[in-house]
């Protein structure tokens, strides 16, 4: 009965999350397609035709690398302190601070996933998908999905202990876009730093999306699923153990 109740609660906040969004604005819902969109295109234009990077089938690679990392980069920065400005809610009603969390991620990822399934639709004629990476799409949803939130709930308990995580994890995000193969492939890395973007659990999580759609082999599918799955377990043990820790205290620190 708990579990339902919550259910129909992270239902709800969903729902309202997705109302409230862009309410009152002109482009109204567009705005899910048009900021990613627009991000995709200004970094093809810069990368494929500006720097002339030699990548084959860089679309297909910036899909798979610049769309999840937009729902990483919205999901941490919209959630870090959602605990605290949702103080009040928190207080009044049987709300569940996990909950809180996981509708907006889960708003966040219907975001993510609209455009990106629009953008696989149209460079379908720019290179062919292969098929057997297609099947293995929903692996990296679910591992992109569950390690995304489960990061997002360690950091927002973690911003209600220490008020400076929100501004630390904001700057982190600024680098790590940077230091992330996300419009630029991994081999272009010298070797000797490699070891720095394997255990980066950004990229473990983006990796099986260009696996899929870009290079797909068994091998690289194969390292790539037990990588992410591996991060995506390693945060949902991180999370569980900071709430457990801290959920004694947690409404009087809020």
């Amino acid at each position: 009965m708990i579990l339902k109740e919550q259910l129909t609660i992270i239902s709800t906040l969903t729902l309202a999350e997705m109302k409230g969004r862009y309410r009152n604005t002109i482009a109204g819902v567009l705005w899910v397609m048009i900021n990613p969109l627009i991000l995709f295109g200004v970094h093809a234009l810069i990368f494929k035709y500006i720097l002339r990077l030699n990548v084959d089938r860089y679309f297909i690679f910036l899909l798979g690398g610049i769309l999840p990392w937009v729902y990483i980069h919205g999901t941490i920065s919209q959630t870090v302190h959602s605990l605290i400005t949702m103080r009040e809610s928190l207080l009044s009603f049987q709300i569940h601070p996990v909950s809180v969390i996981i509708s907006k991620s889960i708003d966040n990822f219907i975001n993510f996933l609209i455009p990106f399934f629009f953008l696989m639709i149209v460079l379908a004629d720019q290179a062919s998908y292969n098929l057997m990476g297609l099947l293995f799409l929903p692996v990296a949803l679910f591992i992109l999905f569950v390690g995304v939130t489960s990061l997002a709930i360690f950091l927002s308990v973690l911003q209600v202990f220490f008020r400076d995580t929100e501004y630390i994890s904001n700057f982190l995000l600024s680098i790590m876009f940077f230091l992330t193969p996300i419009f630029y492939p991994r081999h272009l890395i010298p070797e000797k730093y490699q070891i720095l973007v394997d255990i980066n659990p950004f990229y473990s999580f983006i990796r099986t999306f260009t696996v899929t759609l870009w290079d797909f082999n068994y091998e690289a599918l194969t390292a790539s699923i037990i990588n992410g799955g591996a991060f995506m377990i390693g945060s949902m043990l991180l999370a569980r153990f900071l709430w457990r820790k801290t959920r004694n205290e947690l409404y009087i620190n809020i």
